[in-house]
């Protein structure tokens, strides 16, 4: 979708704005040139444009101020009075300023400026190369493309970690493999095929070999703990029989102590006390059931017992001769339970021996084995040999497997790294490769971009300075640095030469234009304002002139193009037609002032001057006569130029009408026509022709009313009349109209090979050469 056209702009107490200035555009013309000697405020125009696209006044940047807002506000006014309105077909978008940023009103409506300054010109030609990069950084912006780079190294250079390791496993586990292969006798020619013919051997031989023997080794500790625990019972025995007999010995001791009576009742005395625990208060005895003698009768019984202080002594005696009693007899069941048990344990063993599958290699005892316990220590002894046969065969079955084991996991090992090395080898080349291919592609990418943005530089310098071989302008990025731009030309046959270093002020300065143009083109420039401020300075007169039909041609990619200069020749060219008016808004500023700030004065070609003045109800027929006989030289002046008539040869080299009228003569006069371009309704173009002998005929005739009225005070005037002068004036514009197409100018291109023309072909002047 297009972008709104511009209808005003509004600047309102920015920088020189004193009071509101209001520069309305020309519908259909998307070039404004903004007129006006130095300080005339062509620069706050420009600003208003950068406050309300970019959010900033440029022009200030370059001047040493350090922070510039303060002063961005006209004088007397503070920050927020200013306000910059931009009035389009659709609507308006309001830039003011807040405290610390700029305030926008309707965002959708606020345009892309892209602005360049006089001060800013030669930044990109003679900046570092790094801040020149800053400049095209936008159009060139890899960083997405170039992070996967770094990520890609940095995955090439972990895979490739990863693959020394994994060779470095490989030869590890092959050394341990043939580590083992030696111990074994190195039984055959090739260590690994060796070890996967050991791993795939039955390993279950070793766990039934290991099984039995364990078995034989369980059933022999048992027995042999045996003699050992019968000691120990039949100590544990004698022990328990002795302490029984000092136990009854001083129970013994204790009842003869006692009187003898106190023996026969205590068990009765001891019932009742226990009676009387629970029964404290009892009416009668509850032995004879009498109530005599019943109050007391608890504490009587509780008396009786402890009398003699034997009581306590005597029930623990008995006691004690109860539990050694138990002792004795448990030592005695555990004395017959161990021998029950060596003899069961004796007779698994032999069984074993005789009935198991006990490897041939182990050797088993020799049986009967002795009959008594006590005997079987000796027995045991003139084993060991064979007992340390069996932990020693367990042993090297567990060494065994332990080995099966290691081996396997060092063959899983070495596959799992050949397999990881193989894959690595495999996949570096391409990582490699495909890392080569991206950087390929950015870099094809960026110097694309860059070659046409050189090329249109290039195209750009050519049509300023046709022939003079500049235009071969390169960007390239420096390979050796990253974010570097390095820009070079060819100079008198010398290759990549910075321009800096050869070119003058004035070729420097149009290809910062170029080169700045190349880059605004690339960016929507359908939605963007173009502001060219003052950026014409140093460039000589005929560079200007081609300078100027670059940016008409330029300016049809943009949505508007606003130029501001205080080059006087483009004035007048405009007044003269010169320029293609029909594209271009020209507007002159007066002289600025504190009261007044910015404002505009009329600026209009010089036929519209004649125009008005024949439209006058009271015309100046002096002026008239003036104004026509200038516009009539000019007329000529194009003409004989063109036809390279012949005129007198003068120092000054300055012609009057009495040259310039003779100079066509009656050959060329009667050849010269113009065809009119029309297109009717439906689109179809037709030429009308224009012949211009009648009136440069009657211009001959009445040329010297032009002297007698326009020139000089003369007496001769008195006798002229009025309409000589006015007819004088519309002869003029008469032939004007019919050469001159006002909107896009004089026709001077030759293209076509057989006439004239201007841009368009909206008229054909011939013939193209002079007839002879």
């Amino acid at each position: 979708m297009s972008a709104p056209s511009l209808a005003g702009l509004v600047i309102e107490n920015l920088r020189g704005s004193l009071t509101p200035f209001k520069l309305a555009f020309e519908k259909g013309k998307k070039l404004t040139i903004i007129y006006g000697e130095n300080g005339t405020g062509k620069s706050t125009v420009a600003d208003a444009f950068d406050l309300l696209g970019n959010g900033k006044v440029g022009s200030l940047d370059t001047r040493g101020l350090g922070a510039t807002r303060k002063y961005w506000h006209s004088v007397g006014k503070t920050p927020a009075d200013v306000k910059v309105t931009l009035e389009t077909s659709v609507g308006k978008c309001v830039v003011s300023l807040g405290k610390t940023d700029v305030v926008v009103s309707n965002e959708a409506l606020r345009p892309k400026v892209a602005v360049l300054r006089r001060s800013q010109i030669l930044g990109l030609i003679e900046a570092k190369p790094a801040e020149r990069y800053k400049e095209i950084s936008r159009f060139v912006d890899v960083s997405g493309v170039e992070a996967s780079e770094t990520t890609l190294r940095k995955l090439i250079l972990d895979k490739a970690r990863e693959y020394d390791v994994a060779t470095t496993r490989v030869f590890e586990n092959k050394s341990e493999i043939e580590r083992f292969w030696v111990q074994a006798g190195s039984p055959r020619s090739d260590a690994i095929a060796w070890a996967r013919q050991e791993v795939q051997k039955d390993q279950s031989n070793l766990d039934q070999r290991k099984a039995a023997v364990d078995r034989l080794i369980t059933l022999w500790d048992g027995l042999s703990a045996h003699p050992q625990k019968a000691d120990a019972l039949a100590s544990q025995l004698t022990i328990s029989e002795a302490s029984l007999i000092e136990a009854k010995h001083e129970l013994a001791t204790l009842k003869d102590s006692v009187a003898s009576d106190y023996l026969a009742v205590l068990d009765i005395l001891k019932a009742a006390q226990t009676h009387f625990h629970k029964h404290p208060n009892p009416a009668v005895c509850p032995l004879c059931e009498s109530s005599e003698k019943v109050v007391g009768l608890a504490d009587e019984v509780d008396r009786r017992i402890q009398s003699q202080g034997l009581y306590s002594k005597l029930e623990t005696a008995i006691t004690t001769v109860a539990a050694k009693q138990s002792a004795v007899d448990l030592a005695r069941q555990r004395m017959d339970d161990s021998k029950t048990a060596a003899v069961e344990d004796a007779n698994e063993l032999q069984a074993y021996c005789n009935e198991a599958e006990i490897p041939a290699e182990v050797v088993t005892p020799a049986f009967p084995m002795p009959v008594e316990v006590a005997q079987w220590a000796d027995w045991i002894a003139a084993h060991r040999d064979e007992r340390d046969q069996w932990s020693s065969i367990s042993d090297g079955c567990v060494a065994d497997k332990k080995f099966i084991s290691t081996l396997r996991t060092s063959l899983d090992a070495l596959q799992v790294n050949e397999k990881r090395a193989r894959e690595l080898e495999a996949l570096l080349p391409r990582l490699r490769r495909m890392l080569e291919v991206v950087e390929q592609e950015r870099k094809r990418f960026t110097d694309a971009i860059l070659s046409a943005i050189s090329a249109r530089v290039g195209e750009l310098y050519e049509v300023i300075h046709p022939g003079e071989g500049l235009n071969k302008i390169a960007l390239a990025l420096d390979a050796a640095k990253r974010a570097s731009l390095e820009i070079a030309t060819e100079f008198a046959g010398r290759h990549d030469t910075p321009p800096q270093a050869y070119f003058s002020d004035s070729h420097l300065d149009t290809l910062g234009l170029c080169v700045f143009l190349a880059l605004a083109e690339r960016e929507d420039p359908e939605g963007k304002l173009l502001v060219l401020d003052d950026v014409l300075g140093s460039v000589d007169e005929p560079h200007v002139d081609r300078i100027i039909e670059m940016i008409y041609d330029v300016i049809a990619k943009f949505r508007h193009c606003l130029v501001t200069t205080h080059y006087g020749p483009w004035r007048h060219k405009y007044r003269w037609g010169w320029l293609k008016n029909g594209q271009c808004q020209f507007v002159e500023l007066a002289r600025w002032s504190l009261k007044s700030g910015i404002s505009r004065r009329g600026s209009y070609p010089e036929t519209e001057r004649l125009r008005n003045l024949l439209q006058d109800s009271s015309p100046d027929y002096q002026a008239i006569c003036a104004k026509s006989g200038v516009i009539l030289e000019a007329v000529l002046d194009f003409l004989t130029q063109l036809y390279e008539c012949s005129v007198p040869r003068r120092a000054a080299g300055a012609y009057t009408l009495g040259d310039l009228l003779p100079a066509i003569d009656g050959k060329l006069r009667k050849a010269l026509r113009v065809e009119h371009r029309h297109v009717d309704t439906e689109g179809t173009v037709t030429y009308r022709d224009r012949v211009l002998e009648p009136h440069l005929v009657e211009l001959t005739r009445i040329a010297q009313v032009r002297n007698v009225a326009g020139c000089h005070f003369n007496a001769l005037s008195f006798e002229l009349l009025d309409s000589d002068a006015i007819a004088f004036g519309t002869e003029v514009l008469a032939l004007v109209d019919a050469l001159v197409d006002h909107e896009v100018g004089w026709p001077r291109n030759q293209k076509s090979g057989s006439y004239w023309s201007t841009a368009g072909d909206t008229r054909r002047l011939h013939p193209l050469k002079k007839p002879s």
